[in-house]
């Protein structure tokens, strides 16, 4: 007998082409949350200090990241949009202009190895775990570079949903990642014993490994080179300042968000070491939840572009729907674990002191108000700027940022006000985002824009 196909699973912009292209994405993101959590697990052995400093400062250099990752991140959608409209030829040229950035974006960060020391001195936290942070801090500013560099190469295989590259990738960085910590931070097989400095070399080898595996596969396959220009058309001006033009509001909005939330981080460091390393931990878990899904969100972002290429919005519009129903799904299973079970994920947690433990299952409750909500961001934000709407991507996601985030951050950790009431604001912020940019995409006005030039689609109509 014939069974039926099920139109929600197998359609196009069904789940199941969703998940084709997501599951490798989710992969790729869940070993990047387990580099983190294991960092976590690894530096919360070593001491308490360690784990502590660990979160302000890895946020820190993330957070001055992330204005050369919004734009260099978004060379994704030029790719999916040209690959989409059929102009394979633009494909390498794009992911070249993202290269340039990246060598830009790496100088600049580099130079936080002279004034990290500085910056952290201003934040008001134990001096013991300043030292931690400043040590951690500067390395990581070198190793800068890499990660940008890794984006602008993920594009060339993530915009054409050629996406299980970028997971056996980020798998092969997880798998030497662990090891390298391992040796570094405690002094094994006969390494230096480095502490927290040794966690930082530890990502930065793993993302110099990285580095070097994407580029021989972007340079040296002649198929690139022929199809997607992978070695030719290296620099065009005027698709340089097309990806400055949609990219940058990306990149600002990007910065902006973790700027707003490292403030957050930082302020809750006032209340004392035990509320920073329960933090600490409840954010590194929290990664389990929220890092999967930006595979989730990429993959959205992948969907959108080429359905925008393709001239084929109700394509994109199965797309979302189906995005967004695995991603609530995952959320609220998180979400229960966070709050009725969340002995089965602090397990690999190890202090001195059980009141930071405490904390964590205190903050976890917090987190799970606010996961289905994330979701949502997660999902519609990704959605609108895969079509070029990232003004209004910016203008509304920093002005929430700033505003419910980092000002009632800063007024209630001034006054040192219940610290439980900051957790409120950032759970009523994290809502109304949600909402937010659910109500833009509802709107419709993505259906309408693009990033790339209109002579693609006149080429396009000419030779049909």
């Amino acid at each position: 007998m014939k069974i039926a196909k099920n139109k929600f699973l197998s359609n196009k912009g069904g789940m199941w082409e969703v998940l084709k292209i997501a599951l490798p994405l989710i992969l790729a993101a869940s070993a990047h949350a387990v580099n983190l959590l294991a960092d976590r697990i690894m530096l919360a052995h070593y001491s308490d200090t360690a784990v502590a400093g660990s979160m302000a400062a890895g946020l820190t250099s993330f957070t001055l990241s992330c204005f050369f990752l919004g734009i260099i991140g978004y060379t994704g959608t030029f790719v999916a949009q040209y690959f989409g409209a059929g102009a394979h030829d633009r494909v390498g040229t794009a992911v070249w202009q993202g290269i340039f950035l990246s060598v830009l974006g790496g100088l600049f960060l580099a130079s936080g190895w002279f004034w990290g020391g500085w910056l952290f001195s201003q934040f008001g936290h134990d001096p013991a775990v300043v030292r931690e942070e400043v040590d951690y801090f500067r390395l990581l500013s070198l190793g800068g570079i890499l990660l940008l560099l890794n984006s602008a190469f993920c594009a060339f295989w993530g915009g054409r949903g050629k996406t299980g590259m970028i997971m056996i990738v980020n798998l092969i960085t997880t798998a030497l990642n662990v090891p390298f910590n391992y040796a570094l931070i405690y002094g094994h097989w006969g390494c230096p014993e480095l502490g927290i400095s040794g966690a930082a070399w530890g990502t930065n080898l793993s993302a110099l490994a990285c580095c070097l595996i994407l580029a021989g596969f972007f340079f040296i396959p002649a198929s690139s080179r022929r199809h997607f220009g992978t070695c030719s058309k290296i620099l065009d001006w005027e698709l340089f300042k097309r990806l400055i033009r949609y990219g940058l509001p990306n990149g600002i909005q990007f910065a902006l968000d973790l700027a707003s939330f490292n403030i957050f981080i930082i302020v809750l460091g006032r209340y004392g070491m035990v509320i920073q390393a329960g933090a600490s931990i409840a954010f590194g878990l929290n990664s389990l939840a929220f890092t999967p899904m930006l595979g989730i969100g990429q993959t959205v972002s992948i969907l959108v572009g080429q359905c925008i290429g393709a001239q084929d919005i109700d394509h994109a519009k199965r797309s979302v729907r189906s995005a967004r129903n695995l991603v609530l799904i995952y959320m609220a299973f998180m979400g229960m674990i966070f709050v009725f079970r969340p002995e089965l994920v602090l397990w690999g947690f190890s202090t001195k002191d059980p009141a930071i433990i405490e904390t964590a299952k205190t903050m976890l409750k917090f987190i799970s108000c606010f996961l289905l909500f994330d979701g949502l961001f997660i999902v519609y934000s990704n959605a609108i700027r895969a079509a070029g709407d990232t003004l209004f991507s910016m203008i509304a996601g920093t002005s929430m940022a700033i505003l419910m985030q980092a000002a009632p951050s800063i007024v209630l950790g001034w006054f040192k006000i219940n610290v439980w009431i900051i957790w409120v604001c950032i759970v009523i912020y994290i809502m109304t985002a949600g909402t937010v940019f659910f109500l833009r995409y509802r709107g419709g006005k993505w259906t309408r824009m693009k990033v790339i030039e209109d002579s693609v689609f006149k080429k396009k109509e000419a030779s049909a």
